[in-house]
């Protein structure tokens, strides 16, 4: 596989109809935000056992639901009481954010070796160009180097040709 990189924002109708690739966003842990109902029978609505889900309009999330989108959780939550600021993960959450991180990763690999993914294509700017989750070295210094390490990690398992 090789490293893709999009030059702007998803298109949600591009990467529904680009089946050789699978795309990653940014997530919540509600799975949820937005106006636009994903389909009940997704994969993805399967997965986190919820119906009732939606994807915005802007935001790597906007794939959220296609079956070839798979999320990296940037975001703790993302609902009524906890929108913006007070739904970031923070230092304390370290514990949790490594286990929802590293299940994101593993079901990310098991997709690309099951499905036969020919190409990981990451957001612009890579996970961490979120000014909504803001994880970056001086907030949130263990979690910044976490996720930083899970994209290189994913990013060598995409230039792997063995996969």
């Amino acid at each position: 596989m090789k490293l893709t990189k999009t030059d702007g924002v998803y298109v949600r109708k591009k990467v529904q109809e680009d089946t050789e690739r699978l795309y990653i966003f940014t997530d919540n842990c509600d799975r949820s935000s937005g106006k636009s109902k994903i389909p009940d029978d997704s994969e993805y609505s399967k997965r986190f056992g919820k119906t009732g889900l939606l994807y915005p309009s802007i935001t790597s999330a906007s794939i959220r639901g296609l079956d070839n989108a798979y999320p990296l959780t940037t975001q703790h939550w993302y609902n009524e009481q906890h929108k913006g600021i007070n739904g970031r993960w923070n230092e304390s959450d370290f514990e949790e954010f490594k286990k929802v991180i590293d299940e994101d990763v593993e079901v990310i690999k098991k997709a690309c070796i099951e499905k036969g993914y020919k190409e990981i294509v990451f957001p612009k700017g890579g996970v961490l160009n979120s000014q909504i989750a803001a994880l970056n070295p001086i907030r949130t210094p263990r979690l910044f180097n976490y996720i930083v390490e899970k994209e290189i990690e994913l990013k060598n398992f995409n230039n792997n040709e063995d996969n």
